[in-house]
């Protein structure tokens, strides 16, 4: 991903209506690895059920990771207000459609889509895509991104034309489900593989050009 074209910091977040796909562990794993990397990283947890937060208290600031969090749908300013003290913002977002998804759409960059190879999470897509079509209708810099996730070695094929059907391009490589992401928590970090496979995604590496959504 470049660097955010107004010298403000880079953006990825991580949006599905839809619980358990797999948006807090990607966030967190994603900050945690940009700042063993060296890159100064906020984290902001807009889910109320607070698991990047509770992350965070517990192996944030020993992970060079600050975690706040965000009730209010306020995300697309935050950008502006951090404005040289980091270098990324990773966005933890909710586990419902809400004025909290239209924020952080306002608020650009990477737009990470968690699906688990099943249809139901992939039928909660259309009015996802709709909210990113406003957001890059009004001109903003999307680049929102599909990844199945917890992958197990299931037939795909079908479930990527369906997200593809949206406008929403899919990640070529899906994310192997794998006990480390759990342990994660439990506050040991990814092997390096696992963590270069999540990091792609994140930071828009291989993934094809963004379309927009249908």
């Amino acid at each position: 991903m470049k660097a955010a074209p107004d010298g403000g910091p880079r953006i990825v977040s991580f949006l599905h209506q839809k619980g358990g796909t797999g948006k807090s562990t990607l966030a967190v794993c994603t900050a945690w690895g940009l700042a063993a990397q060296g890159a100064r990283v906020l984290l902001l947890d807009t889910d109320y059920q607070g698991t990047s937060s509770e992350w965070g208290n517990r192996f944030g600031a020993a992970n060079g990771v600050e975690v706040r969090s965000q009730v209010q749908p306020l995300v697309h300013l935050q950008a502006e207000r951090f404005r040289g003290a980091v270098d990324w913002l990773v966005i933890d977002g909710p586990p419902a459609l809400s004025q909290m998804t239209e924020s952080i759409a306002r608020a650009g960059g990477r737009v990470v889509i968690p699906l688990r190879p099943a249809l139901p999470d992939v039928w909660a897509l259309p009015w996802l895509a709709a909210v990113l079509r406003k957001q890059i209708a009004g001109r903003l810099p999307l680049d929102p991104i599909a990844v199945f996730t917890q992958y197990r070695g299931e037939d795909l094929a079908l479930l990527t034309r369906d997200v593809e059907a949206w406008g929403i391009p899919v990640h070529p490589r899906p994310i192997q489900a794998d006990p480390a992401f759990a342990q994660v928590f439990a506050g040991t970090p990814l092997p390096p593989p696992l963590l270069a496979r999540v990091l792609e995604v994140a930071l828009g590496q291989g993934g094809g050009a963004a379309a927009q959504p249908g």
